[in-house]
């Protein structure tokens, strides 16, 4: 239901950190890529009330199979990312925009 919503987060992320979609949509634990899919998911998740089931319907659609555990985990990760580091707010806000 709120696919697009999720599709803009990753232009708009992947614009912002210089990215390819496709790199964000593979299994990789290069820490630029992994810090940009916590970020979707705690965009989804916690911006914009996506479930995890949500979010995994979506990233299956880009080719990413994700456990709704791994989805929840990672969203977990970047709270405490954030937590730790209020920079992160300041991405935020400026990732934060949705065009209709």
């Amino acid at each position: 239901m709120k696919e697009y919503i999720f599709k803009q987060y990753t232009e708009n992320i992947c614009a912002h950190l210089g990215i390819n979609s496709s790199d964000l949509f593979v299994k990789s634990r290069e820490a630029g890529v992994v810090d940009a899919r916590q970020l979707l998911f705690y965009l989804c998740h916690d911006k914009r009330q996506m479930g995890f089931t949500e979010i995994k319907s979506y990233t299956d659609k880009v080719g990413l199979e994700q456990d709704v555990s791994n989805i929840k985990y990672a969203v977990d990760s970047f709270k405490s990312k954030l937590e730790k580091d209020p920079d992160l707010l300041h991405i935020i806000q400026k990732l934060d925009k949705i065009e209709h």
